[in-house]
């Protein structure tokens, strides 16, 4: 059976692409015409991140409560993620330079709506559905850790771990009104909380889902602050990845990964950017830096499920060998060259456990955690295609053993120790610069209703091409109209902002520079002249901060 894992990467504004992406996905699937191995191939799993999260909460209710909800999500890009809503200088929490009463109510509306009539699980959605989103716990998780230094074998190192998830199962019993769902929307706005942005989230999460970390008191639920999962993880696909392997049977299932990432792009060599430019504003400076965050954070797991990839095409091609470059392995009669090897996979294996409390606490914990992880994965090992020519060599019992376990050995010495290569694909923009939410730091696109709409046409575009060009054989599908793809050309500037954007941001500027000055408290001189020298310092303040907009890239 053919089952996808939808990957949504962030990008702030760029989730208007994201989103495009998402509905074009989702109508296909929903309409889709083929069959894979006598079922429809469906969505069962889906990640995401930062502007990424708010998609996948998005997308798990179009699939799992009502598909009629698909035009919303985007409306919810389009139209209600606007600096009209956003840039708000009357509001309550001034934590962040952003409104979240807007997304909260967005959300409200969308994720955790009453039932409907109309309700239904989509033929799309697999059951179950998992929805993963990732999170920067700001005080982070404590661990302690054996190293293995040379002169204190024995000493455990504590570090904190910040790059953080939250998973929930969603089922056909998971109807409007579930709590899971407001689980769902929490965890979502938590994973977009861009620092000073917006405000950052508290959740409640159980002392269950830290196998092995040290944590305060003895309570089971702990209240835990968040930040945007961009920082650490913008292309959730190691979360995907391990979430499909929650189910025994996954390897029996051709699993596709489709990873839509706005910030993932081809190089551009006639870019407006240059490696050896030095930014021209603060602004430009802030830009850069989220650029930055944002670029690293996408290109990780990508990178890694590459070389992942390679390895293990050259593990396969040296197995395929490891007969006939030595006809001692399969030789029933080298006893002592089995129990080397045996010793050796054992003492790895207890490494491995020892480093990963994961992997301890997958194995059952206890004494005997490091037999039953070498056990496990010499039963996978056996019952591996890939494999299969390399065993089939070995002609007794003990010389298969001996070496199932020799591949344990040059998995984990290569890294890919339980690792399958990865069927993985990729929906972004093909150069640099094209979309419009890359201005001012992937913010620029909340400024311009035509501006996201066109990163949104842009997504369907590219989704569109990915699945009439390499996922033909799994989907078929009528798609819409060419204007609903149609993408123009744009040139984000400060003049092409509306002027009511404008002006909804220069009022947001004198509103922050207000509360800056309005904890001045200066004495003498100085505070009796402050009805002179107030004005003055306001409107120089919010001409610099306005002229550094409109210097920005």
């Amino acid at each position: 059976m053919t089952k996808i894992a939808l990957v949504l990467g962030g990008g702030v504004s760029l989730g208007a692409y994201t989103g495009g992406a998402v509905s074009e996905i989702l109508q296909a699937l929903t309409n889709n015409k083929l069959q894979s191995g006598g079922s429809q191939t469906r969505i069962h799993v889906i990640t995401g991140t930062s502007a990424g999260a708010l998609n996948a909460a998005l997308a798990a209710r179009c699939l799992a409560v009502n598909q009629e909800l698909l035009p919303w999500i985007q409306s919810a890009w389009v139209d209600a993620a606007d600096a009209a809503h956003l840039l708000n200088p009357n509001r309550s929490n001034r934590s962040a330079w952003l409104d979240a009463s807007a997304i909260d109510e967005l959300t409200r509306a969308l994720v955790t709506a009453d039932p409907a009539t109309d309700d239904s699980y989509s033929s799309a959605a697999g059951d179950p559905l998992r929805v993963g989103v990732t999170l920067a716990n700001l005080r982070g998780v404590r661990y302690d850790i054996p190293y293995g230094f040379l002169n204190v074998p024995n000493r455990s190192f504590g570090t904190r771990l910040h790059d953080d998830s939250l998973v929930v199962e969603l089922t056909r019993s998971a109807r409007a009104g579930d709590p899971i769902w407001e689980t769902l929307r929490q965890g979502a706005l938590a994973s977009s909380a861009f620092p000073f942005a917006f405000p950052i989230r508290s959740l409640t999460r159980s002392a269950a889902d830290y196998p092995g970390a040290t944590l305060p008191g003895m309570d089971d639920d702990l209240t835990m602050w968040y930040a945007d999962g961009g920082l650490f993880d913008t292309a959730p696909l190691g979360l995907a990845k391990r979430m499909v392997e929650r189910d025994p049977e996954f390897r029996s299932d051709d699993w596709r990964y489709v990873l839509v990432e706005p910030t993932l792009r081809s190089s551009s060599r006639n870019g407006s950017m240059s490696i050896t430019d030095a930014p021209r504003a603060t602004l430009d400076l802030a830009a850069d830096l989220t650029r930055a965050v944002l670029g690293q954070g996408a290109a990780q797991d990508w990178v890694r499920a590459h070389r992942v990839n390679a390895r293990l095409e050259i593990l396969s091609a040296l197995v395929e060998r490891l007969p006939e470059l030595n006809d001692r392995l399969h030789d029933p009669e080298e006893v002592g060259l089995g129990r080397r090897i045996g010793e050796l996979a054992e003492r790895v294996s207890e490494m491995q456990v020892a480093l990963d409390p994961d992997l301890a606490a997958r194995a059952g914990g206890g004494a005997d955690a490091a037999d039953v992880y070498l056990d496990e994965h010499l039963r996978r090992i056996e019952s591996d295609n890939r494999y299969s020519g390399a065993l089939a060599e070995a002609d007794s019992r003990p010389g298969r053993s001996r070496l199932a376990k020799l591949i344990f050995l040059l998995e984990s010495a290569s890294g890919v120790c339980g690792k399958d290569i990865l069927k993985l694909y990729l929906v972004a923009p093909a150069t640099s610069g094209e979309l419009m939410g890359d201005f001012l730091g992937n913010f620029g696109g909340f400024l311009n209703r035509e501006w996201r709409a066109n990163d949104f046409r842009a997504g369907r575009r590219d989704a569109r091409r990915l699945l009439e060009e390499s996922l033909s054989d799994i989907v078929s599908y009528d798609p819409s109209g060419d204007e609903d793809y149609q993408v123009n050309e744009f040139d984000p500037t400060w003049e092409s902002i509306p002027m009511s954007a404008r002006r909804q941001l220069t009022s947001a500027l004198e509103a922050e520079v207000d509360q800056t000055l309005s904890k001045l408290r200066p004495g003498g001189l100085a505070g009796a002249f402050k009805w002179a020298w107030k004005p003055a310092l306001k409107r120089w303040m919010v001409d610099r901060a306005t002229r550094a907009i409109q210097e920005a890239r």
